[in-house]
């Protein structure tokens, strides 16, 4: 049984199929050829899945970047993702783009925030937003959303996916070093996902790459005691099972999550579930009693800081 204050994130996972199910059904504004994703952290996921299901059609990036180089935006439109709507870099950028994008539409659980009134529409999340919590539906529901705008679907059996998902809650593994999360096309933002879980409530060193460049770069550091956790979905070559079976052949830590599912939509939320229950599970295993970044005082004022 999950520890307290768990509980809460374990009941808000058991409630999460019958949520999305619901907002799945909702008709959501598309985004059109030439669109701009913006999110951080888990929005840079859900903004980067926007990228590869319209097919390279839509944009995927950081809010500095876009405050950076407004220009980027001019004559289209850009699509903020941002559950609680507070966050500094997104308001900046939006206040930089106003008048050079086309319109700027908000994802956010947050109607009255700042950002919402920056921007000319909103796509209200079906969700209360509750600060300093570890996104879990948070994250689900932004890239639903998303999916929804740029890949023309949204619906599918979410719990029978979930289901699926709690039976291969053993393939994620974490090492003494550094914990690797590895996709392809769609895949990658599931790996940016793990890593940023991997951080946030365990603590540990993690780090995202596409599944090809893992074997041009990190490779050549790669440690007894690291672990590389390698998602198959979106992997039409095989690569992920090669790599996975030469790295143990090798005598490292190597670890493949299946794909399942037959839409793009069934298998990314397929491994973004492995992922939520395999670090709850890590959690419990390691008796922690609450996300390990809201034990790092320090750090946490810092990131709020920067953040906000």
């Amino acid at each position: 049984m999950v520890r307290a204050p768990f509980q809460a994130l374990a009941e808000e996972l058991k409630e999460q199929a019958g949520i999305l199910g619901g907002f799945s059904k909702s008709r959501l504004p598309k985004a059109r050829n030439g669109s701009i994703f913006v999110g951080a952290g888990d929005s840079y996921a859900a903004a980067m899945a926007g990228f590869y299901l319209s097919g390279g059609k839509c944009v995927a990036l950081d809010p500095y970047s876009l405050a950076s180089t407004p220009e980027i935006a001019e004559g289209v439109e850009v699509f903020l993702i941002s559950v609680s709507g507070r966050t500094s870099s997104n308001i900046a950028a939006a206040m930089r783009v106003r008048g050079v994008a086309k319109k700027i539409t908000l994802i956010s659980a947050n109607e009255e925030s700042q950002l919402a009134k920056l921007s000319d529409d909103v796509v209200k999340l079906p969700m209360d937003y509750v600060p300093r919590t570890p996104g879990m539906v948070s994250f689900t529901l932004s890239l639903l959303a998303v999916m929804k705008m740029t890949g023309g679907g949204g619906e599918c059996d979410f719990r029978a996916l979930y289901a699926s998902a709690r039976k291969e809650k053993g393939k994620l593994g974490w090492g003494k070093g550094t914990t690797y999360f590895l996709g392809n096309s769609l895949g990658y933002p599931a790996a940016l996902y793990a890593a940023a879980k991997t951080y946030e409530f365990l603590g540990f060193r993690a780090h995202p790459e596409l599944l090809e460049e893992f074997s041009h770069m990190q490779l050549f550091s790669l440690t007894k005691s690291d672990v590389v956790n390698v998602f198959s979905c979106f992997d039409p070559s095989g690569v992920a099972r090669k790599l996975n079976s030469a790295l143990g052949e090798q005598g490292y830590r190597a670890r493949e999550v299946p794909s399942r599912g037959e839409s793009a939509i069934e298998r990314l939320f397929h491994a973004v579930f492995v992922t939520q229950i395999s670090v709850m599970e890590k959690a419990e295993e390691m008796r922690l009693g609450k996300p390990r970044f809201l034990s790092v005082r320090g750090r946490l004022r810092v990131s709020d800081g920067m953040i906000y």
